[in-house]
């Protein structure tokens, strides 16, 4: 017994090499933003017929025409959530019925708001089931467009004030001109009274200097 206790260790680090080559690590899952759609090739679309109550699940590839009795199919695109976000569906569909005066119908159909967009008539109830077919590279949605500011046009008018005066610029803002300091005034002195003029005397004879 004690010679099986001792040679465990020793078996034990022999089976670690075999141990560690029959693990596999597993790849975590790809993440995606909240509004990735993946797209597929195929629209399923389940339509009920009115007047026998037959339900049935059409296969409609995207970019044909799918005619179904007097029903005219064609899915423009079919998107999907990526298996890491909540799952969804939504396409793009027109559907036509060759019955005079039937409605169109072409717009979105979404699983999740199954109220949002469905096609009814008198006939024909249509609705989307999900997608199917090959998958397409998800398509994360555009970047928000970020504002660059401008600076100010040399010659531009300047804001004006309510008073309608103009708006003295910013300190330190853009297009601020550089405004050189003034001299304080100077005190004015008061105005030099005037001499009061001399009376004439009249009748006087004119001082003569010799």
């Amino acid at each position: 017994m004690r010679r099986v206790l001792r040679c465990l260790p020793a078996l034990l680090l022999a089976g670690l090499p075999g141990l560690a080559h029959a693990t596999e690590w597993l790849a975590s899952p790809a993440m995606h933003p909240p509004d990735t759609w993946q797209g597929r090739t195929v629209a399923v679309v389940r339509v009920l017929d009115k007047l026998d109550a037959h339900v049935a699940l059409l296969n409609v590839p995207v970019g044909q025409d799918m005619p179904y009795k007097s029903l005219t199919l064609h899915a423009t695109s079919c998107l999907q959530r990526p298996a890491t976000l909540p799952a969804d569906s939504a396409a793009w569909l027109d559907v036509h019925d060759a019955h005079e005066g039937m409605a169109a119908f072409q717009g979105w159909m979404a699983v999740a708001e199954p109220a949002t967009g469905v096609f009814q008539n008198p006939l024909y109830d249509v609705q989307l089931v999900g997608c199917a077919g090959d998958s397409v590279a998800p398509t994360p949605p555009p970047l928000a467009a970020v504002a660059v500011p401008t600076e100010a046009t040399p010659g531009a008018p300047a804001a004006a004030t309510p008073d309608g005066q103009p708006a003295p610029p910013q300190a330190g803002g853009v297009g601020a001109t550089p405004v050189a300091p003034q001299p304080a005034p100077q005190p004015l002195s008061p105005p030099m009274p005037a001499m009061p003029s001399e009376p004439a005397d009249e009748g006087a004879a004119p001082l003569m200097l010799h």
